[in-house]
């Protein structure tokens, strides 16, 4: 940890993408609210959420120079799989920042953002990852598949900060069926 999610990321266009999995893509609400309406219970696990350096196209995406940043990576797991990788980027907060964006633990990042009423919301960008990836090689770990992954992100902007939220669906992820 962390996982890398360096890729061409792009807006999203459905020429190339199956139907099913582009309208998981491209859904704009709440990907936390999704999963939790599939059958089973929903969990999160935090693998990391360490003070660090992003990668330099996550800084160009938030519009930041680059400093100082929390990387959190999360597991979202549904009737026990998990089928989605998660990594936020959160600027290391100012002293004033709420301590619901600082102090999450096992809460979804998702649902905290979605909830809030003075957020603004960057576009969708979509990217593909092949079996040489470093997220693939974790859904190889947890699934023993080699399968190409797809994964969103977009930025959301508070009043306080920008976070930047980036989510690759592990190969046992509905939007493959």
């Amino acid at each position: 940890m962390p996982i890398s999610l360096q890729a061409q990321w792009r807006l999203p266009h459905s020429e190339s993408i199956p139907k099913p999995l582009f309208a998981w893509l491209t859904d704009t609400g709440s990907l936390t609210e999704k999963l939790k309406a599939l059958p089973g219970d929903f969990q999160v696990q935090v693998l990391s959420e360490t003070e660090a350096f992003a990668d330099e196209h996550e800084y160009q995406a938030m519009g930041l120079t680059t400093q100082p940043v929390i990387i959190r990576e999360v597991l979202l797991y549904c009737a026990a799989v998990p089928l989605v990788y998660a990594r936020s980027i959160i600027p290391v907060p100012p002293a004033n920042t709420p301590a619901e964006l600082t102090q999450l633990g096992n809460k979804p990042l998702g649902e905290l953002l979605f909830n809030r009423d003075d957020i603004e919301l960057g576009p969708i960008e979509i990217a593909e990852f092949t079996n040489n990836t470093p997220v693939c090689q974790l859904n190889q770990q947890l699934h023993g598949s080699n399968a190409t992954l797809w994964g969103r992100r977009r930025s959301f902007h508070l009043p306080e900060q920008t976070i930047l939220v980036a989510e690759v669906f592990l190969s046992k992820a509905p939007c493959y069926a």
